[in-house]
């Protein structure tokens, strides 16, 4: 094989990726007790095409804290040449206290190697069966996942991805696995899931978690039949998670300490009249008063008078004051457990406190929600950081039961840039630029420019244009949170000596000069995050020994559904002036895949737009 017929690009190829559970009992052959555990045995085949692939020939196998592995072989086949893992090859590396690595690679690989390899791991019985990944960063062409249950494990089942299994039977095997020390044997649900000729997984620009979208089937253990009938239950109800965390001393007490911000807070913020500006203050105080150490995470010891006192503290720590500081002053206030972006997103078919790692407030006035955090001192009021742009939140309200909630981002996100420039008669063009940044676009530019001097972002304005210098260079608004943040640039271009045309982009900044959507198809949804605008207005005098040659032509682009246009208007006034109006928005955060075509046709329109210059001829 010289290459895959189905996917010629690709440079190598799984051909055979296969996986066999059963729950085994074994006796310790120095206690002669016997323990129960879960036997997993893996067996993979590649072929490799080339060197850009060799990175295939590596494997790295997760281990927990008490799994076991044996019998790993691996053979390394060229023609008739095979050559086996030595086992020195094989070493261990520790992560931390319930993990660690596996590691090996097969050396003097060649293009078209094929490389066998096989391994066994056990572990001890617990909640979930180790989720089956059917799909790869490369092709596969045959995978199989088949697991002995014991009829008395109940696991809950769930499928993600966009490709549909070839293969999904369950049959019944008597008598396959001793549960009791009377020897009982209990019959076993054999289950087998497969696919063939999977499409390699291509992480493209817009998207979360790629485990939200990767074909794979992930298993959780629901409930356990014991032998006198009895059910041991391991899926809860949200009933039953809003009791545990209403009662959790690092959760739902910490949530009753709103009387201790009491005399914490300024006496002004309660002379304010207005239920909004009350939460616009309070919410300053706190993101003024903390400072946030990067720990995330639900499960971390919450103690909000300790992290007050030091002004320092996790995500919960922050929130939950955040919380207790609005109920002070009279607010509703609500603790939210989301799951940021690179987490995946939560189920909503019942409780997985593991999927979720963040909080989030929740203060509702006058009917209205605004979903807060105080982790960032530049975040203004009711925006998210762009992290937390999730899709959809648990809002914990221990009196009415907890429910889902939709992250809705800022809406106003947007870069506008007005350009006025003269082009005088020796050649030289002069002028302004101002940019504005709103929204999530001015936190973007604000972070930035708060670690650089004016001096630097002057030089990096001249290193994108080296044609032009920067002869003045201001910002406005730099640390006014609740502002957009402006910059105004004075701008010099000379004129070169003998050159009798000018080429000029109007756009300056804020281009695309490649399509990030370059995938034929793709199956999985564009998540922009956030809605966008990109607005540029640009004008340039032109004196009279000088004539304009070509420019950018006028064009109106939509997409369906008002998704998003590019509004592109171009006018020549006589011959002493041009301008440019360029208005490209993308109307909502996410596009699914029926809409990618769309999509990519537009991301073209707008780039061939912006890479065409206005030329202007010396007379």
């Amino acid at each position: 094989m010289k290459r895959y017929n189905l996917d010629t690009t690709a440079n190598a190829v799984i051909l055979l990726d296969l996986g066999t559970t059963e729950f085994v009992n074994k006796i310790d052959e120095v206690t002669q007790t016997r323990r129960r555990v879960v036997s997993s045995k893996y067996y993979q085949k590649i072929k490799i095409f080339n060197k850009s692939e060799f990175k295939h020939a590596t494997f790295a196998i997760p281990l927990g804290k008490n799994s076991a592995i044996y019998n790993i072989k691996a053979i390394k086949h060229n023609n008739l040449e095979k050559t086996y893992l030595d086992e020195k090859l094989i070493y261990e590396e520790q992560i931390n206290e319930q993990k660690r690595i596996v590691k090996f690679t097969m050396p003097n690989l060649k293009a078209g190697s094929i490389i066998e390899v096989e391994y066994t791991v056990e572990t001890p019985i617990r909640f979930n069966l180790t989720s089956w990944t059917f799909q790869s960063d490369i092709p596969v062409k045959f995978s199989q996942y088949k697991a002995s249950i014991p009829g008395n494990y109940v696991f809950n089942r769930k499928l993600t991805g966009y490709l549909k299994l070839k293969t999904n039977t369950s049959t019944i095997k008597r008598n396959c696995f001793i549960i009791s020390l009377f020897e009982r044997a209990s019959s076993c649900e054999v289950v087998t899931y497969a696919m063939e000729n999977i499409p390699a997984f291509i992480e493209e620009d817009y998207m979360t978690n790629k485990n939200n979208f990767i074909s794979k089937i992930k298993f959780e253990l629901s409930e356990v039949i014991r032998i006198n009938g009895t059910k041991d239950k391991y899926t809860t109800t949200w009933k039953d998670v809003d009791k545990k965390f209403k009662t959790n001393k690092y959760i739902g007490l910490q949530l009753k300490k709103y009387k201790f911000f009491d005399e914490l807070l300024p006496s002004e913020i309660r002379l304010l009249n207005a239920e909004l500006d009350k939460a616009k203050a309070v919410y300053n105080f706190i993101q003024n008063h903390f400072t946030w150490n990067k720990l995330n995470g639900i499960f971390e010891e919450n103690d909000i008078k300790a992290a007050f006192k030091a002004k320092t503290g996790n995500v919960g720590e922050l929130n939950i004051s955040l919380i207790n500081a609005l109920m002070a002053v009279g607010l509703q206030a609500e603790l939210v457990l989301i799951s940021i972006r690179k987490n995946g997103f939560p189920t909503k078919l019942y409780p997985v406190l593991t999927d979720f790692n963040y909080f989030i407030a929740k203060v509702t006035i006058d009917n209205e929600s605004y979903l807060l955090d105080a982790t960032n001192k530049l975040m203004p009021f009711g925006m998210l950081p762009y992290k937390c742009l999730n899709g959809y939140g648990r809002v914990l309200d221990f009196k009415n039961g907890s429910y889902w909630f939709d992250i809705i981002p800022e809406k106003n996100s947007k870069i506008q840039v007005a350009a006025s420039l003269k082009l005088h008669s020796d050649g030289t063009i002069t002028g302004k630029l101002r940019k504005a940044y709103f929204g999530y676009d001015a936190l973007i530019r604000r972070e930035y420019i708060l670690t650089q001097n004016e001096e630097d972002l002057g030089a990096e304005f001249e290193s994108n244009f080296n044609s032009f210098e920067v002869i003045d260079y201001k910002i406005t608004n730099k640390k006014a949170i609740n502002k957009p943040v402006i910059e105004i640039i004075e701008v010099l271009l000379e004129d070169a000596e003998n050159v009798f045309k000018t080429y000029l982009n109007p756009y300056f900044t804020n281009q695309f000069k490649i399509n990030p959507f370059s995938q034929e198809n793709r199956l999985y949804p564009v998540d922009f995050g956030y809605t966008r605008k990109y607005i540029v207005n640009f004008s340039l005098e032109i004196p009279d020994n000088y004539t304009i040659e070509s420019y950018p032509q006028s064009k109106a682009v939509s997409l369906p559904e008002n998704g998003g246009n590019l509004r592109l208007i171009t006018k020549k006034i006589g011959t002493s002036k041009i301008t440019l109006s360029s208005n490209f928005k993308i109307n909502k955060p996410i596009f699914y895949n029926f809409e990618y075509d769309y999509l990519k046709l537009l991301f073209n329109h707008v780039i061939n737009s912006q890479k065409t210059p206005i030329v202007l001829k010396k007379t």
